[in-house]
C-alpha cells in the first residue's frame, strides 16, 4: 500500500517572548505521516490507557491533524475522546476513502461503456 501523505506546507507560529515582551514570528514544517490510518478507520488499542481506555475495544479515529499528523484522536462507543500516538493502535478496519483503491479502478474506463 502506498503511505498516504498530508500536506506538509510550513505555517507560520507567533508568540510573545516570556523575557523581552516581544512578538516572535517564526515558521514550522508538520512532520511526515509515519503511517495509512485515516479519520473513521477502525483502530485497537495495544496498550491499555485507563478504565475507559481497554486494549480490547474497537475505537474509531475522530481526527488527524495536519500540524501533528501522527498524533490520533479517538472516539469510542461513549462519545469520550482521547490522543494517541499512531504506534499505540493497530489497524483493524480501513473504513475511509483511500485514492488509487478498487472504487478508483472501477470507474478509470467510465468513458468507454456503452450507455
Amino acid at each position: 500500500m502506498d503511505p498516504i501523505y498530508f500536506r506538509r506546507k510550513p505555517y507560520n507560529v507567533i508568540y510573545k517572548d516570556f523575557h523581552t515582551g516581544e512578538l516572535v514570528k517564526i515558521k514550522r514544517r508538520p512532520p511526515p505521516k509515519l503511517h495509512t490510518m485515516l479519520p473513521t478507520d477502525m483502530v485497537e488499542l495495544k496498550y491499555k490507557k485507563n478504565e475507559n481506555w481497554d486494549t480490547d475495544s474497537e475505537v474509531k479515529i475522530k481526527h488527524i491533524s495536519y500540524r501533528a499528523p501522527n498524533t490520533l484522536q479517538l472516539i469510542n462507543d461513549d462519545n469520550m475522546t482521547t490522543f494517541v500516538s499512531h504506534s499505540e493502535v493497530e489497524l483493524l478496519e480501513e473504513v475511509a476513502y483511500r485514492r488509487g483503491g478498487k472504487q478508483d479502478q472501477e470507474n478509470d474506463n467510465r468513458y468507454l461503456r456503452w450507455p
